[in-house]
């Protein structure tokens, strides 16, 4: 009975591919603001955005639902810097043994000068219900970033924007097709401040806005806040030398309380 009920409710988030957009602890605990902010999860948000890696990086996270015993995100992201050119990989798993949900994706980014990078990313959905079969699809990102000065930074990108959707008749989901549009203001190397305006065509305008602060050497404090539905964040990051942990902890009206860790490594 539990099982039946964890799977009707993943079946109401998951109308809109819920679970595919993992943009790692850090993103996340800045609200999702994520725009215009640079980071190896920026292959799930702007893909334009992995082009702040200065050398190859590896990263795993997991987030864990807590209104359901097994119900779990797995994600991880690899991004190969070269020349004035990025590669990048991406694979996210959710959802439960009955009922999951995978999108893998590869990603192109290219910087043009200090100031301009554009990316694009292709990725495969696949989303498999037991005793009621598989559906596959894929779908195109793509976005710009765009450095107005040294403190102020423009993010621009597109979630499938030829609108494709799961084909079965069986799998009651889409891609969703959404335009993002986000700025971010760093006013000194230990502090970034980031907002972003999301409009998936499905649903109504969102508002995420965050704070990244890197409160000593080691140690950085994130909160943020998004309006549709109502959500507050929360992270931080222990830095030391080349390894990265992030912890994320997301407060939703509905689903409660989603906690989150992601390790990168830079090689």
């Amino acid at each position: 009975m539990h099982k039946i009920l964890l799977v009707f409710i993943l079946s109401l988030f998951i109308n809109s591919a819920f679970g595919q957009y993992n943009q790692g602890a850090r993103l996340t605990a800045m609200g999702n603001a994520s725009a215009a902010v640079k980071d190896i999860w920026s292959l799930n948000a702007n893909p334009a955005g992995i082009t702040s890696q200065k050398s190859p990086v590896a990263a795993l996270n997991y987030a864990r639902y807590l209104f359901g015993d097994e119900l779990s995100e797995q994600s991880f992201a690899f991004v190969l810097p070269f020349n004035n050119n990025f590669a990048g990989v991406s694979i996210n798993r959710y959802g439960i043994s009955e009922f999951n949900e995978i999108k893998a994706g590869f990603g192109l980014a290219k910087s043009f000068g200090e100031d301009l990078s554009i990316g694009v990313k292709a990725n495969v959905h696949q989303i498999k219900i037991t005793n009621y079969g598989n559906a596959t699809t894929f779908s195109v990102d793509a976005g710009v970033n765009y450095a107005l000065s040294q403190q102020i930074g423009l993010g621009l990108y597109v979630n499938n924007p030829s609108s494709q959707a799961y084909k079965a008749t069986n799998a009651e989901t889409y891609i969703p097709t959404a335009v993002h549009l986000g700025a971010t203001y760093t006013p000194s190397n230990k502090l970034i401040l980031a907002a972003t305006i999301s409009k998936d065509f499905e649903r109504k305008f969102d508002v995420g806005v965050g704070v990244d602060y890197k409160f000593y050497e080691l140690l950085s404090l994130r909160g943020g806040l998004s309006a549709k539905p109502f959500k507050q964040y929360f992270g931080i990051g222990l830095n030391y030398q080349k390894l990265i942990m992030d912890i994320a902890v997301e407060s939703h009206p509905q689903i409660g309380y989603t906690p989150q860790i992601g390790l990168s490594y830079a090689f």
